[in-house]
């Protein structure tokens, strides 16, 4: 059974060598099909009316269109891999975009919150100081008793306490 298998297999590989047939079309515009060594026109075998020279001709045009075919196949598997090259490039160049702009964006909201901490702090220190401007016009002009006072110095504490919370905020913000 293997070996009708083999055979059969064998035979189809010998008929598809021996079956292959080439065109070609001469520069007056004369069609040859060319068979092995045998040379057709129209159909019919004239192998035997035409010179070496003329086979000879023939040959060489059919060779160099085979390597002018081989020639544009290699060079379209070159362009294919350029292709392909690019096309990897172009993919690495935008996850590189990406990446960057993935870091711009937080190096924005960075500073977006820097600048915030910033201003907190700015913030608290005016408020601190006009509260310290109001104490000291209501301590000259003799307005405060000493429970105010003290309510006074507690304020003070807590914005003292805020400011250096927020101080440290914006430090570990740089």
């Amino acid at each position: 059974m293997k070996f009708i298998k083999l055979i059969a297999i064998f035979s189809i590989v010998i008929f598809v060598s021996c079956g292959s047939s080439e065109r070609v079309i001469m520069g007056d515009g004369t069609v040859y099909k060319v068979k092995n060594n045998s040379f057709y026109q129209n159909g019919s075998d004239i192998s035997e009316t035409l010179s070496e020279a003329e086979k000879q001709a023939i040959k060489s045009t059919l060779n160099e269109r085979l390597e002018a075919e081989r020639f544009a196949e290699k060079q379209q598997k070159e362009l294919e891999k350029d292709q392909a090259d690019v096309e990897e490039a172009i993919e690495e160049a935008k996850e590189k975009q990406e990446e960057l702009e993935a870091q711009q964006e937080q190096l924005e909201e960075k500073m977006g919150a820097r600048e915030e901490a910033r201003e907190e702090v700015l913030k608290i220190q005016e408020k601190l100081q006009d509260k310290k401007e109001r104490f000291n016009k209501l301590k000259e002009k003799g307005k405060l008793s000493p429970r105010d006072e003290e309510k006074w110095q507690a304020r003070f504490a807590d914005l003292e306490e805020e400011l250096n919370k927020a101080n440290e905020i914006y430090k570990n913000l740089k």
